[in-house]
């Protein structure tokens, strides 16, 4: 399976960024068919939390574990890293907050792999759900993104 990349300029500070999409319970407001469950407390390197995304019985956990953790500090840069350790999807997550335009603006990075799980599946379908995920995840980062915008205005 393909890494896929997708960069956002945000008309928003990084700590104002960084909180939404950091705000993993926040996540099934993005994603379809998606409740979230969580590790307690704060984020932090060994913190877990997964997607459960489907309908009725018919539903797979995608579980994450946090694996670097630097939130922005003041207007400085911030990024995270993850590991996906569930049983149907492997792979990696590496995002990053950079202050621009005098720390009024991010660039926002994601960089992800997704692996579907057993192996001979994944590259079978990998053509495929390469597409997908590039498509649904801009979407989904697209409004990440936009809610910080609107964040910044309250």
């Amino acid at each position: 399976m393909g890494t896929f990349e997708i960069e956002r300029i945000v008309a928003a500070p990084p700590q104002q960024v960084w909180d939404v999409i950091t705000d993993w319970a926040g996540h099934a407001r993005w994603i379809p068919l998606t409740t979230m469950r969580l590790d307690q407390g704060p984020t932090r390197v060994g913190f877990s939390f997964a997607g459960l995304t489907g309908i009725g019985r018919l539903r797979f956990a995608d579980v994450m574990r946090i694996t670097h953790w630097a939130p922005p500090s003041g207007t400085g840069p911030g990024q995270f890293r993850l590991i996906k350790v569930g049983r149907l999807l492997a792979g990696w997550a590496e995002v990053s907050v950079e202050p621009i335009q005098g720390g009024e603006q991010t660039r926002l990075v994601w960089r992800e792999n997704i692996v579907i799980r057993p192996v001979f599946l994944g590259r079978l379908l990998a053509p495929l759900a390469d597409r997908i995920n590039t498509v649904v995840f801009s979407r989904v980062i697209g409004d990440m993104a936009s809610e910080a915008v609107r964040a910044r205005g309250r």
